[in-house]
């Protein structure tokens, strides 16, 4: 099954099940969650171009229209863009670009072409970060932000599991000869193994956050309570 097949199976095709226990805590402490687009929104300067990767049904750039002129995204599953398209129309915006690409082969825009590139929990679903990363930063006017988020595969809940030999879920926890392996996670970060990546890659990081239930807390020491990594980096070549 390659990508495609995966993210069609999880989001087309609806296999993708949320964790129901999560839900209903994140209800009942609504006022203490951080929704991870949010965390990214408050993140981001003000501008003229901003993109998305692995854009989805397109929240995270209406949430930014305030912020931003001009709206693209991209995702590789094309439901998920015409879902984005009809947001965007519902929402009134006609300034925006959104269209199926597969972000394995590069970034379809010219060089320094955005002022901030998002990408939301999609980093560990690329084959090859080094290569992701140096396009990020290709496609950034030099002083560009980009927000990026990830799942922290040295959150404390995941190290107790692995201290009895039991794997951590960073996805779904269902039906994964469907949905691919760990919902088809191919990587794993902490917060010292994603600064550094950025810092090879041509950044400077400004900020660490994490979103979900009691994130500003949790924002203490991210490293270890934070369920997800969320960093405002800066180009700075």
């Amino acid at each position: 099954m390659n990508p495609k097949d995966i993210f069609y199976t999880q989001y087309t095709e609806h296999k993708l099940h949320p964790r129901t226990l999560k839900s209903i805590l994140e209800k009942i402490f609504h006022k203490f969650y951080i929704h991870r687009e949010d965390l990214a929104i408050s993140l981001l300067d003000s501008g003229n171009r901003l993109l998305d990767i692995g854009c989805g049904d397109g929240l995270l750039l209406i949430k930014a229209r305030n912020k931003y002129k001009s709206l693209y995204g991209i995702d590789i599953v094309f439901s998920r863009v015409e879902q984005a398209k009809e947001n965007f129309r519902n929402a009134g915006i006609n300034d925006f670009t959104a269209k199926k690409e597969d972000f394995n082969e590069g970034l379809d825009f010219e060089d320094s072409f955005f002022d901030a590139v998002t990408m939301i929990a999609t980093l560990f679903f690329i084959y090859d970060p080094f290569y992701s990363l140096k396009e990020i930063n290709r496609v950034l006017k030099k002083g560009g932000l980009f927000i990026i988020q990830v799942s922290n595969i040295a959150y404390i809940k995941y190290r107790i599991k692995l201290l009895f030999g039991k794997l951590p879920i960073t996805t779904s926890p269902y039906n994964w000869e469907s949905i691919g392996w760990d919902g088809g996670s191919l990587h794993y970060f902490t917060l010292s193994s994603l600064k550094w990546l950025l810092e090879y890659s041509g950044f400077k990081v400004e900020e660490v956050k994490c979103s979900g239930l009691f994130s500003r807390l949790r924002s203490i020491w991210p490293s270890l309570f934070g369920g997800d990594i969320c960093i405002k980096a800066r180009k700075i070549k």
